[in-house]
């Protein structure tokens, strides 16, 4: 099988690491505007105080020591269902139903060494599902949609900023209380995110996390996707086109899912999660597919079966409850593991091999094959998922490499599939050129024979002899005998007047004929 990338070799690797690094230099936050910050207070140093029910008085004067609440020294996260509290449901996995919502109060007593006349924002890397947040006995942020006990809408949110007023914090002892209500076995009621929970400087929070990154990532997935559905549309019988297009523009919906700017059109986050969830299903799903079709030019069982599990999943977690959604996510996430492996193994280390036999070279095939290129884009995917484990486990940079690593992959597989198109059109070209000269040399040729009186027999001989096979080929091709073939030899000589048939016959009648 053919993979090659016939023809100049773009320099794409520079193109892609420059759009790698201006994208990243304008969006990544510096660690050193975290140093300039003077005011920060980051909540997870201090204790976080848990108790089942909400009591108002809470808000302005809990009493910690009652006994009614549990403490959590140190707290990397706090969802509910993990919290150990007392008389908890559980819960079957996959079960399509969740449970009746309760009520639960956090309580988190902080210190402020001195007062700040920067305008404060307490940030939240994530709340869930209903929730209001009280600084100091003040109310200060609501999403609570209860109708006789019942949620009407879920805010499980992100991302969380919450100006407060500067008049509202005060040197030395402060009180942060939150009302929390959800399904106890919810996997987002709580705090899901381990990091970061802290209050700072407004313009600090705001420029920290601004989503400017996620907009040009949605952006530039979304401009992709929409390219290569075009494309399909003008070439229908380029179907790695179809699948690109899903995946580029799924990643770009998947992203856009996960910013404050769907929540200005879908309030509900329980509708955005689900959207979420749906669109997530079937990115690998497109990427096998894709794979599939440019390395081995047909889809594998394995991706026509895997494709009908990722339908099941999607479509079942959108008619039961979101805590059945988020198992089924667990699911996928399991069986995906040996899906992506099936990509690496059978759509481009398979194909590496069969062309390393052939004697290419590694390093040819990493630049002029399509498997080899899908490796090196494939390994900077692993580097970052690595490098963002390390980061979220270790370093607590925020980096997110791997949304820009996906935009470097989509930008990449583009770049293949447009170096593939201008390829082939080179090589149609270059077959019309070679048809038309053909036939042009042809149509001359049979006019040399009329003109020089060969019958019918005598120009199908004429015909082999002008491509060059000898007499006894020429017998064989017309099931005739090698007498019979060369008495008719000897007439087309004759018409054309040479006489020297034995020793340059056949070259003279090759220049008579070009003449």
């Amino acid at each position: 099988m053919n993979y090659s990338n016939k023809g100049k070799t773009y320099n794409g690797l520079q193109v892609l690491f420059t759009v790698f690094l201006t994208i990243f230099s304008l969006t990544a936050p510096g660690t050193a505007q975290a140093q300039e910050n003077r005011f920060y207070i980051d909540l997870q140093k201090f204790p976080l105080y848990i108790k089942t029910g909400f009591i108002q008085t809470d808000v302005v004067s809990p009493d910690l020591q009652d006994g009614s609440w549990q403490v959590r020294e140190k707290w990397p996260g706090a969802v509910i269902r993990r919290l150990g509290l007392p008389e908890m449901p559980k819960r079957a996995f996959l079960s399509p139903s969740g449970r009746p919502v309760r009520e639960w109060t956090f309580a988190l007593p902080f210190t402020m060494d001195e007062d700040t006349e920067m305008f404060p924002c307490l940030y939240l890397a994530s709340i869930g599902v209903n929730w209001e947040i009280y600084m100091n006995g003040m109310l200060i942020k609501k999403e609570m949609f209860l109708v006789n006990g019942r949620i009407m809408e879920q805010h499980s949110e992100r991302d969380i900023i919450v100006p407060i007023n500067n008049s509202l914090l005060k040197k030395g002892k402060n009180i942060l209380v939150f009302r929390i209500v959800g399904d106890p076995t919810d996997y987002t009621t709580g705090f899901l995110y381990k990091v970061p929970y802290y209050i700072s400087d407004y313009n600090y929070v705001t420029r920290r996390h601004s989503e400017i990154d996620q907009i040009i990532i949605i952006s530039i997935l979304s401009i992709l996707g929409i390219y290569h559905f075009l494309f399909f549309a003008i070439f229908r019988q380029n179907r790695y086109n179809l699948t690109c297009g899903v995946f580029s523009l799924g990643m770009g919906l998947y992203y856009l899912w996960r910013t404050h700017l769907i929540y200005q059109l879908i309030p509900n986050t329980e509708v955005v999660v689900r959207l979420e969830f749906f669109t997530v299903y079937f990115m690998i799903l497109a990427l096998m597919a894709y794979t599939d079709k440019l390395c081995n030019l047909r889809y594998s069982i394995v991706t026509k079966v895997y494709g009908i599990f990722c339908a099941i999943l999607a479509v079942s977690q959108l008619f039961f409850s979101r805590t059945y959604g988020s198992e089924t996510l667990i699911v996928w996430q399991l069986v995906s593991i040996p899906a992506m492996i099936w990509i690496l193994v059978y759509n481009i280390i398979f194909p590496i091999i069969r062309e390393l036999k052939k004697g290419n070279k590694f390093i040819h095939i990493l630049i002029n094959t399509y498997p080899g290129n899908l490796s090196v884009v494939v390994a900077i995917q692993v580097l970052t998922v690595i490098i963002d484990l390390i980061d979220s486990f270790a370093l607590h940079y925020s980096l997110d490499l791997t949304s820009y690593s996906m935009v470097i992959f989509a930008v990449s597989v583009t770049l293949m599939l447009f170096r593939m198109s201008v390829i082939k059109d080179r090589e149609l070209k270059e077959k019309s050129a070679l048809l038309e000269k053909t036939t042009d040399h042809a149509s001359a040729r049979e006019k040399v024979f009329i003109s020089y009186g060969l019958t019918e027999r005598e120009r199908e001989i004429a015909r082999l002899m002008s491509e060059g096979l000898d007499n006894t080929d020429i017998a064989e091709r017309l099931f005739l005998s090698n007498s019979t073939v060369a008495f008719h030899v000897t007439n087309i000589f004759r018409k054309f007047g040479i006489i020297d048939g034995k020793n340059k016959g056949r070259a003279m009648f090759l220049v008579k004929l070009l003449n």
